[in-house]
This record gives C-alpha cells, structure tokens and sequence, in this order.
C-alpha cells in the first residue's frame, strides 16, 4: 500500500493502424457551371437567373448577346442564307428574334434611361 508503485493508467483506445489506413472517399469531381446549365431545367435556370443581382445579370446578358451574335456570325459563313436550315429557322436565330421582340417593347416607363 504505501510506498508501493501505482498501477499504471489504462491504455487509451486508439484506432488501430488498419482503421488509419482505409481507402478515402474519391474526390469529388470539379463541377463547371456549363455541365450544371446543360443538365439544369428551364425552372432552375430562371431560379439561378433571378438569383443574380443586378451588376451580375448585367454581365450575363452582356455576355450572351456577344456570343449568341458571334455564333450567328459563324454559322452563315458559307451560307448563302444565313441562319437559315432548311427552309427553317435555328434556335439562336429565334432567341435573335425573341431578344429584338422583347427591346423594341420596352417603353421608357419600364426602365431609368
């Protein structure tokens, strides 16, 4: 009793070095927002779209009527009838039309020009 050693602490659990060393999780893979739109419904696009404050919805509409007219560019070159595709028209053409159609109904009364 007195004098004696005392007993030594019990050994703490540690995990063993089998449990150290199992296969991690594969990282995940890099997403691009282009695969996230490719894959997105009309419904979260307008979501994202509506999201976006105005400096930023400025950029993407900036940006996509650029490359919207850029890939027209490319597509008539060679044409005789640009944009055209058998007798009918591409989506980008529509999408040309459909952005026109919604400046030209723009009254001075819908925006601070």
């Amino acid at each position: 009793m007195f004098g004696a050693p005392l007993p030594q602490p019990a050994a703490a659990n540690r995990p063993s070095s089998a449990k150290r060393n199992l296969p991690e999780d594969p990282p995940a893979e890099a997403v691009s927002l282009a695969s996230l739109a490719k894959h997105s419904s009309r419904h979260e696009i307008d979501d994202m779209v509506n999201e976006l404050d105005d400096n930023e919805l400025a950029r993407l509409i900036v940006k996509g009527v650029r490359t919207l007219k850029g890939r027209l560019n490319r597509a008539g070159k060679g044409s005789s009838r640009p944009g055209w595709n058998g007798g009918q028209r591409s989506p980008l053409d529509r999408a040309l039309q459909d952005i026109a159609a919604e400046l030209s109904d723009l009254d001075e009364h819908d925006a601070d020009w």
